[in-house]
């Protein structure tokens, strides 16, 4: 979206990879609907792109290691306090059975269905905006691992599939420290880990984790759960929340109630008893119905590491939290929102997980274009870093083909809203008043659309030049 880019060699230690990958990944994140022949139409570039996933030197981590360049440049500034990002994380089941890669990977919630785990972080500004992704954790199953996970319960957590929410958030860690920001990691209750709690070292690392356990309190007497039942209520709050059920935003009223514990472990395994009692504080959000038959409720209760000391902390907690969607729809995106992963045809694991990569970071354009129509729909496109080129096409295209009353002026861009509105146009879409603007996959579908139209532009433009050259 923002143009060329600039990355650092040392990553993958090759200029000409280098090369390669940002022409792949420029290919990737304006036709992420497309298949790779589809996206590069020319046999030397797809070629190109099955060797650089193929490539020994091409890794996840080094392909992570260039973008983390681009989530650095893309940090807003912050005068009056450390500035502030949420880290947050989750994990994404992909299902390859049929395809040729399935022998070379593991089982997923059944032996016969194969396939793998991807663990994502995401950072994401206080306000919402996508900055990138952090770190990636690829996971294949052992087929003798499968239904043993009472077995596991004896084991260290490092020993444990659990492990990679520690590895992530000591990621944010050392993101914290070394780029002297605060880091708040937020993930849901597979997260509700006591060790992740104790490894938490940096006063700029923080977490927000949905409890999963009725943990016993210090005094050895209490749990956790009757004792935040026993709070008063703080206020409501009212605010959007994404359900997942009908895939759609409602308003819900939210009562509020928070206050400070102490947990530990009431009878510690042998590999556990050096964990100390952790000092949290709790915001216990509690859905109030809006009919007396409303079948679901939201109940967050939330362990944090930040300082709640009034209603409005809490308040902002809360916000925190329902930020966690960001990373369902960068999910949805990967699977079947317009990168569709799981169609991927390789046949070993290495090209896979690089192929998978790939898609996650050119992802970041269709999530990010969707955040600005959301939350700043009156900046022009030219703040956000679109071409005035596929602005012209765009624009040129509807008005002739379309009929639509729309007209190309470099002078006078158009806001995110009308660009996104009138791109959707080009996918299929039709505004409505229940939907105003298109959603992801008729972003990706219109942005691939788009890529098509401008090569067309630039193919005719050239032809025409030298016809004329030809002619004079």
């Amino acid at each position: 979206m923002k143009g060329a880019k600039k990355y650092s060699t040392s990553c993958l230690g090759d200029k000409r990879l280098e090369s390669r990958y940002r022409s792949v990944l420029r290919h990737l994140s304006a036709q992420m609907n497309a298949t790779v022949p589809q996206a590069n139409l020319e046999w030397k570039a797809i070629k190109g792109t099955y060797r650089l996933w193929d490539n020994e030197k091409v890794t996840p981590e080094g392909q992570l290691a260039l973008h983390f360049q681009d989530i650095i440049s893309s940090l807003p500034p912050s005068k009056e306090r450390p500035l502030r990002v949420l880290q947050i994380s989750d994990t994404v089941e992909l299902n390859y059975t049929r395809h040729r890669c399935a022998k070379h990977l593991g089982p997923l919630k059944y032996i016969k269905h194969r396939g793998l785990h991807l663990h994502n972080s995401l950072l994401v500004s206080e306000q919402g905006q996508p900055l990138g992704v952090l770190k990636q954790t690829f996971h294949i199953r052992k087929d003798e691992k499968l239904g043993k996970s009472l077995e596991r319960l004896h084991e260290p957590i490092q020993d444990k599939e659990s492990a990679r929410w520690l590895d992530h958030f000591d990621c944010g860690q050392t993101f914290s420290q070394t780029q002297g920001l605060e880091v708040v990691y937020v993930a849901d209750r597979e997260a509700d880990i006591l060790e992740l709690f104790a490894q938490r070292s940096t006063p700029g690392m923080h977490f927000l984790i949905r409890s999963n356990h009725d943990r016993k309190l210090h005094d050895g007497q209490s749990n956790l759960g009757p004792t935040v039942d026993g709070w008063a209520s703080q206020g409501t709050y009212q605010t959007q929340v994404f359900c997942s059920t009908s895939k759609k935003w409602r308003t819900a009223k939210l009562e509020i109630r928070f206050g400070a514990v102490v947990v530990k472990l009431k009878n510690p395994l042998p590999h556990k008893q050096h964990l100390p009692p952790i000092a949290l504080n709790v915001v216990d959000i509690l859905e109030v119905p809006a009919k007396q038959d409303q079948e679901h409720t939201i109940h967050w209760r939330l362990l944090t590491s930040l300082d709640v000391k009034s209603f409005q902390d809490a308040v902002q907690i809360c916000r925190y939290y329902v930020l966690r969607w960001i990373i369902e729809r960068f999910h949805f995106i990967l699977k079947s929102g317009g990168a569709s992963v799981e169609k991927l045809q390789l046949a070993l694991p290495h090209r896979l997980k690089n192929a998978i990569t790939t898609y996650s970071i050119a992802a970041m354009d269709a999530l990010q274009l969707r955040y600005y129509c959301d939350t700043d729909p009156d900046q022009t496109i030219d703040q956000i870093g679109i071409d005035d080129l596929s602005h012209k096409v765009l624009y040129t295209y509807v008005e002739k083909r379309l009929n639509l009353d729309v007209h190309y002026d470099p002078e006078s861009p158009p806001t995110v809203k009308q660009f996104c509105i009138t791109l959707g146009r080009i996918g299929g879409f039709l505004p409505s008043k229940r939907q105003p603007v298109p959603g992801i996959i008729i972003l990706t579908r219109a942005l691939e659309r788009l890529k098509t139209l401008v090569d067309a532009y630039i193919t005719f433009s050239m032809n025409f030049f030298s016809i004329t050259q030809n002619l004079f």
